[in-house]
């Protein structure tokens, strides 16, 4: 199959999506989603290898995307998930030393009509709700094709920095959206691929009727647009590395 012809094919998918969207059409998607564990640079010190060594590098976690014509809602679901150990705690806490306070997105709503987004973040024990356009991404449709869940879907990639993602969409869903904030394909995004392994992948769709009422689910926190967070996240920021010298040059006149 030539590009050029598959390129004319996925324009008409679009055409039909954006015409087709508007039918009601609902759903729920859950998604395994895989996270690799940050234990620092363990490879480096015998003594940190050895204490890592019987731990699990990744961790593997469900989500749902909770989805309509012209919504959607994306959260990690909790209802079978496992207290992590005392062990991998303290050395996903030491791994991570010096690093700075994280920014951790709990909960998106998707407006699809208005092309808006509303994602629920932790930073620093504080909930957040940051309400902004949705970005723009730069996905380059391929001739790829696999199947998942029995449905047909074709490959679209994304480059960021030394990392080439690839979305794979299914038409047969004309929804324009995804999970992890992998979106904007003629069609819904059913798993995701970084560097040719997959670590988001849908294991099932379920159909049924029912009001999500997607809004509502939000949880309660301080509303700001996306650049004043971005202007809170860079000054705490930039306090935890100034106390985290200070704290270095006092251990360093103490020692000598």
């Amino acid at each position: 199959m030539k590009i050029s012809f598959f390129n004319s094919l996925l324009f008409t998918l679009v055409i039909f999506v954006s015409t087709t969207v508007s039918a009601q059409m609902s759903g729920q998607v859950t998604y395994e989603q895989i996270v690799d564990y940050d234990f620092g640079n363990y490879r480096s010190d015998p003594r940190w290898e050895a204490y890592v060594a019987d731990l699990p590098k990744q961790n593997k976690s469900k989500f749902i995307l909770s989805f309509s014509s012209n919504e959607a809602f994306y959260q990690k679901d909790l209802t079978n998930e496992t207290a992590m150990s005392e062990k991998l705690q303290n050395a996903i806490g030491k791994g991570s030393y010096g690093k700075g306070p994280k920014t951790e997105t709990q909960q998106v709503y998707y407006d699809l009509d208005n092309d808006t987004q509303t994602e629920q973040i932790q930073f620093m024990t504080r909930d957040f709700q940051i309400t902004s356009a949705l970005p723009t991404l730069a996905w380059k449709l391929t001739s790829k094709r696999k199947k998942v869940l029995d449905y047909v879907c074709f490959g679209a990639e994304l480059s960021q920095g030394d990392k080439v993602y690839t979305a794979w969409f299914t038409s047969e869903i004309p929804i324009t959206t995804g999970p992890a904030g992998y979106y904007g394909l003629p069609g819904l995004v059913l798993a995701v691929e970084k560097n040719e392994e997959i670590f988001i992948l849908a294991t099932q769709i379920d159909w049924s009727e029912r009001d999500f009422n997607f809004k509502e689910k939000l949880k309660e926190g301080k509303k700001m647009t996306r650049e004043q967070f971005n202007q809170v996240v860079t000054e705490k920021v930039a306090e935890y590395n100034a106390a985290m010298k200070n704290k270095s040059k006092g251990s360093g006149k103490k020692g000598g």
